[in-house]
């Protein structure tokens, strides 16, 4: 299977840790005081996204910063059925690639529709309806297991709740 698939298992409940957190089942004000944050919760709801839309964003996202979907992981398919309140991705790039790819990667999805609703270091919190989306590019210093001089770009969308948020 692909490489990046061990970092999904190996590391994913401190990436569902870090999800549940930004996407709102921490605290709901911005820790840093930002306005952001602060009127998330007022602004009106863009359109219904599907699981299938949230996907396809994502993977334009990730072919406009020029990084190959299939070259990273996805959530998987249980049961011949996708998960449908969630999709992640996650791959391995150079180091010096990662961050900016995932910079462009975020520009695209606020031009789909995505609002960006907090930056906190290197993780970048949109929302589209009441999908959840989080941007973060770890390295080697974050996760032991990639190699030196690799980036691990990651994006994971939840859809919460129509009473969340």
């Amino acid at each position: 299977m692909h490489r990046g698939t061990g970092l999904l298992t190996r590391h994913g409940l401190a990436v569902l840790a870090a999800a549940a957190v930004l996407t709102g089942c921490g605290p709901a004000e911005p820790q840093d005081g930002s306005p952001a944050g602060a009127s998330a919760s007022h602004a009106p709801r863009a359109a219904a996204a599907t699981r299938d839309s949230v996907e396809a964003d994502i993977v334009a996202a990730l072919r406009k910063a020029g990084i190959d979907p299939a070259a990273g992981g996805t959530t998987p398919v249980r049961g011949g059925a996708k998960r449908p309140d969630m999709f992640d991705w996650i791959g391995v790039l150079k180091a010096p690639e990662a961050e900016p790819a995932r910079v462009a990667a975020g520009a695209e999805l606020e031009r789909l529709g995505w609002r960006k609703v907090s930056e906190r270091g290197g993780v970048h919190r949109y929302e589209k309806g009441e999908w959840r989306l989080l941007s973060a590019a770890m390295g080697a210093e974050e996760l032991p297991s990639l190699q030196e001089g690799t980036g691990a770009p990651s994006f994971t969308a939840t859809k919460l709740d129509g009473d969340a948020s």
